[in-house]
Formats: structure tokens, sequence, C-alpha cells
């Protein structure tokens, strides 16, 4: 007599609403994880500690002016969707605000 083999014969039973309902849950903590990083705007890891935004303003809902340290300098910068203009050097720096909270 010739008995198949283990494999041959079906395999286990899946419950397809428990995997759906697993597979949803692991791709929404994706999903919730990816939008908690871009709302928190970290730092690229090995990023330049040179560059620091110190302001920024809003004119537009694509534009905005931007005070960028650059080493001991702070520049002016516009920028549009389609350009970034240096618009100047500050002879008067602005002051830098203070991390809250050890951050």
């Amino acid at each position: 007599m010739v008995t198949a083999p283990a494999y041959a014969q079906g395999g286990p039973e899946i419950d397809w609403t428990s995997w759906a309902l697993s597979s949803a849950l692991v791709i929404g903590l994706l999903l919730a994880l990816g939008q908690l990083l871009r709302r928190l705007k970290l730092p690229a890891l090995g990023g330049n500690r040179q560059l620091k935004v110190v302001s920024s303003l809003a004119l537009g809902t694509k534009e905005k002016l931007v005070v960028v340290q650059v080493g001991k300098e702070q520049v002016l910068l516009g920028i549009t969707p389609q350009n970034i203009s240096h618009l100047g050097k500050l002879e008067q720096p602005l002051e830098i605000p203070k991390a809250k909270n050890g951050e």
C-alpha cells in the first residue's frame, strides 16, 4: 500500500479572517509609524550638523523665507517649489532658540 506524503494531504487549515485582520493591523501600524516619523521631522542619521534652520516664515501655501545658520554666519533664503534663492547674508545674526526638554 502506497501512502501519500504529508505535504500532499492538504496542509493546515488557514483562518482567512484572522489572517486578514492580522495583516491589516501590521499594515496600519506601519502607516502610523511612517506618519509619526514624518511629523517628528527627525534629522537624517549622520546628517550635517553645520547647517541649522534658525527661523522660517510662510509667505503662501508653498513659498517661505528661511534663515539658515551655516557655520558662524546666517543667510536668508527664499524657497518656492521651483527654486531656492539666496537673498543675502544677515549682518546681525538672529538668536538661535534654545532647545526644550533635551531636544
